[in-house]
């Protein structure tokens, strides 16, 4: 269908998904029907704030009238842009019929004001990337706006700055629920998976977050898998050394290994889990989360997950001493789960994995181009790789977490990564409101959905100068950067209760990997750009179109004694 193609364009689809009321299409996938979705929820604020069903669909009709014009100015279809209008129009019209009024009790005058979504979906149309269109919606409306997402969440309530920050992750971190987790899981098992609130409330639930929790602060589980994490990267760089073509990009290879090492941490025995989420990757990165081929690698996966859990059982004596997030839960379970608790193994476990991949995947692409493509910044690298290893006298599979985490530099180059390209935090916080709150004079009522867009801070020049350049030296005086964190500047990682539990095993992982190919190879930068610049990353969640342009080619053994970029 015509307006399939127009949505898969990369610089449309993720505005009007992300914008147009967008967290409904990022979750959906790319299809008209999210388009048209979209477009509804562009127009609904007139109904909102219509007194009169006449004057609402009036409104709506102005709007629609605008969304054709400029359909129709940017060269799509004419019958992609009536067709869509009037469901648009139709759709928006039975809304406007509802009544207005709050189950909340809040009053509109006291609430953030409605985003203009019909000059958002101008901005998208005319190929605005997607950090313009929130940042063009902040100029226009402030720091707290409102926005209306069909089917998942209704209203939401947009926040941005560094006080949007400091109140959602400092001021009210206790009394903010997450909001993604349940929407991801759905997504990916076809089944209706809880939310953390309702998780909190079930036994199953409350062994899915303690498992969670104890796995993570298990110093021998993290010494474990900081041994996967070295032992995997040069066994990685084994392989690339004796198979890997001169032309073939690195990245190509890369993602298998990232999913698989996560597998053999998280579920013990990996090897049938992991290709089994190698799969599900690459379903959601051809055909988007809501493909039938995800939803078929999530029931293998819980096919795979039972038999394990079921050998556990049989065989507890191959399991003994595991340090592993499954061996965590069967022990909690007592091995007596039944089919509805596995089944939200399965949920918890994908949603778990797929959240640490997406952003671990594109960190690692981001920061290894910005790394080879840098001559300076990889010979300092290397130096601390190579005294680190001097000082030891070992190699790089004699690591442990804490040499991994002295590498100053090479964390800091994590930082930035996750700073200029990560999805989570960055680019999408959801919480939901537990207790009523105030923000900037508005009215936050209990139970309201809220978007931080963390980006807002840094991608912005005041508290980043050059902000869109990638500079790991931002981070190396640990006073300035602890001072940051302080401020909520940076949110890497998060921070209060929610802060990521994994940060650790990620900046074990991301080192061990990035510590072996400095130490081994050089390799060539190529991407899109004229004189193969890095590009500027403006993809919104969950699309990595600009990530997936960039190639590490002509990989070879690093030139003896040499300290430079090898190019």
């Amino acid at each position: 269908m015509v307006s399939s193609r127009l949505l898969r364009r990369p610089r449309v689809l993720p505005y009007v998904c992300a914008l147009s009321a967008a967290l409904y299409g990022l979750v959906q996938g790319l299809n008209c029907t999210n388009f048209v979705a979209s477009s509804v929820a562009s127009l609904l604020q007139v109904s909102q704030r219509g007194a009169r069903t006449g004057a609402r669909a009036a409104g709506l009709g102005d709007g629609v009238q605008v969304l054709l014009a400029e359909t129709a100015s940017a060269g799509f279809p004419v019958e992609l842009a009536v067709g869509a209008g009037a469901i648009v129009l139709l759709g928006a019209l039975l809304l406007a019929l509802k009544p207005s009024e709050r189950t909340d009790g809040a009053k509109e005058e006291e609430l953030p004001p409605w985003g203009d979504m019909v000059q958002v979906t101008k901005d998208v149309i005319s190929g605005q990337p997607f950090d313009s269109v929130l940042l063009n919606m902040r100029a226009r409306h402030g720091d707290a706006f409102r926005i209306y997402v069909p089917s998942l969440f209704g209203e939401v309530i947009v926040l941005m700055g560094r006080e949007a920050n400091q109140f959602v992750f400092t001021e009210q971190d206790k009394n903010l629920d997450q909001a993604l987790g349940g929407v991801v899981g759905t997504a990916v098992s076809g089944k209706k998976t809880m939310g953390t609130k309702e998780r909190k409330s079930t036994e199953s639930g409350k062994i899915f977050d303690k498992a969670s929790a104890d796995f993570f602060a298990n110093k021998k589980a993290l010494a474990r898998a900081t041994q996967i994490f070295v032992d995997s990267a040069e066994d990685f760089c084994d392989q690339m050394e004796r198979v890997l073509k001169p032309d073939e990009n690195v990245f190509e290879k890369l993602w298998t290994y990232v999913v698989q090492t996560n597998a053999d941490m998280l579920y013990g025995n990996g090897e049938n889990a992991g290709s089994i989420v190698c799969k599900t990757i690459s379903s959601i990165n051809k055909e988007g989360l809501f493909s039938s081929q995800v939803r078929q690698a999530g029931d293998d996966l819980r096919q795979v997950l039972n038999e394990r859990y079921q050998d556990r059982k049989d065989h507890p004596e191959k399991y003994l001493g595991e340090d592993s997030l499954f061996e965590e839960f069967f022990l909690l379970s007592k091995g007596e789960a039944d089919e509805e608790m596995l089944t939200g193994l399965q949920q918890f476990m994908l949603t778990l994995q797929l959240a640490a991949n997406g952003n671990q995947l594109v960190t690692i692409r981001w920061l290894m181009s910005h790394v080879y493509g840098d001559p300076a910044i990889l010979a300092g690298v290397r130096a601390e790789v190579q005294q680190l290893l001097l000082k030891k006298g070992c190699g790089i599979r004699d690591l442990k977490l804490d040499d991994l985490l002295s590498l100053s530099l090479t964390n800091a180059c994590i930082t930035e990564a996750v700073r200029l390209h990560s999805d989570i935090p960055s680019k999408l916080t959801l919480r939901s409101a537990e207790i009523p709150m105030e923000f900037g004079g508005f009215k936050i009522p209990k139970g309201a959905t809220l978007f931080l867009y963390a980006d807002a801070v840094h991608k912005d020049d005041k508290y980043f100068p050059d902000a869109a350049s990638f500079c790991p030296h931002r981070y190396t005086d640990p006073e300035a950067f602890n001072q940051m964190n302080k401020d909520r500047e940076i949110v890497a990682f998060g921070h209060g209760r929610k802060r990521c539990t994994g940060e650790l095993h990620a900046r074990s992982q991301i080192s061990a990997l990035l510590a072996s190919f400095v130490m081994r190879f050089d390799m060539d930068l190529v991407t899109n750009e004229k004189d193969n610049q890095m590009p500027e990353d403006h993809d919104g969640p969950f699309v990595f179109d600009t990530a997936n342009t960039l190639k590490l080619v002509n990989l070879r053994p690093r030139a003896p004694g040499c300290t430079g970029a090898g190019r």
